[in-house]
């Protein structure tokens, strides 16, 4: 049986979330929840307080923690249970003492053999939500081998999602995870979108002004290029699709664009989640396994730090 967890923190857009969440995901008769909550000690202290050496006056006892935690986590359940998601398919866990709830939720996943998080993101302003101190930005970046879902609050619950393909193998555990997750979900659609990037530097000008043959047979291989790469992704896309069709969905439901990047791709991503209010939008987490700088140049990263309304399901 399939299993999910999602980390609950307690907060009114965390609950949404859960609810969103539930109402996704209600129909999976194959599918189990487990919810789980980390209690901070910090956030017992106040502001301005450091505790270099965690002593028994500075902790909160772990008495109250367990109440605390178990009233987050009952609400939690209630609310998947009033979405629709059956209460007998839903477990809960409680971490108390701790002091890295991204660290502790990775873990309990990895100790469950759990393959996909789900988490709300905190309506914090623009500043305090950067990645790299948020909870939903460090499980994204440090969950090896996992896929992470951030759910931005409203979402736009429209039955669409998005899959961003970037034309390489990659693609394909992509569509494997669609039609694992998604596929089951009614009336779902779903877009296959690459976005072509810019013409490579072995096409540019030498530095002289072309002749027409010249210019006339550098032009014939950028067509060349461009057609063989699209032909590769379109492949991908008609993959995808027929693992979607073997889950059930309608081929009418499947739409396939290859469109030139414009923005960039982060940009241009961003324009069609917020243009097209995507339900869910699905992408791969392959510029984290380059060890780019994570706020520094990752699609995924600009992504995941601005899409506005959606379910953001980023793959490993």
């Amino acid at each position: 049986m399939k299993k999910i967890l999602i980390a609950v923190d307690g907060t009114e857009k965390g609950l949404e979330a859960v609810s969103i969440l539930g109402r996704l995901l209600k129909d999976q008769g194959d599918l189990k929840i487990l919810l789980l909550h980390c209690v901070q000690q910090i956030a017992t202290l106040l502001p301005g307080d450091l505790c270099l050496d965690v002593e028994q006056t500075c902790r909160f006892p772990v008495q109250d923690q367990e109440k605390v935690g178990a009233a987050v986590l009952n609400e939690s359940a209630a609310r998947l249970v009033a979405a629709g998601f059956p209460g007998e398919r839903i477990e809960s866990k409680l971490k108390v003492d701790s002091l890295d709830p991204a660290l502790d939720i990775i873990q309990a996943a990895d100790a469950e053999g759990i393959r996909t998080i789900a988490l709300g993101r905190r309506g914090r302003s623009q500043v305090e939500n950067l990645l790299l101190g948020s909870v939903s930005g460090k499980v994204a970046q440090y969950a090896a081998e996992k896929t992470v879902w951030v759910v931005d609050t409203p979402v736009n619950e429209s039955r669409k999602a998005l899959v961003a393909m970037e034309g390489t193998p990659e693609s394909r555990e992509l569509s494997q995870y669609c039609a694992e997750l998604l596929a089951p979900c009614p009336g779902f659609s779903f877009t296959f979108l690459h976005l072509m990037p810019p013409v490579p530097p072995t096409f540019w000008d030498d530095g002289h002004i072309l002749a027409n043959s010249e210019l006339k047979d550098r032009q014939s291989r950028i067509e060349k290029w461009k057609t063989e790469w699209r032909g590769k992704v379109e492949k991908h896309m008609a993959e995808g699709r027929d693992m979607l069709a073997e889950k059930g969905v309608p081929q009418d439901r499947v739409a396939a664009m290859v469109l030139p990047t414009r923005e960039g791709v982060a940009r241009d991503l961003l324009n069609e989640i917020g243009e097209h209010r995507f339900h869910v939008v699905v992408m791969g987490k392959k510029s984290f396994h380059e060890r780019k700088p994570f706020l520094m140049g990752s699609h995924a990263a600009k992504v995941l730090q601005n899409a506005k309304a959606t379910i953001l399901c980023l793959v490993d």
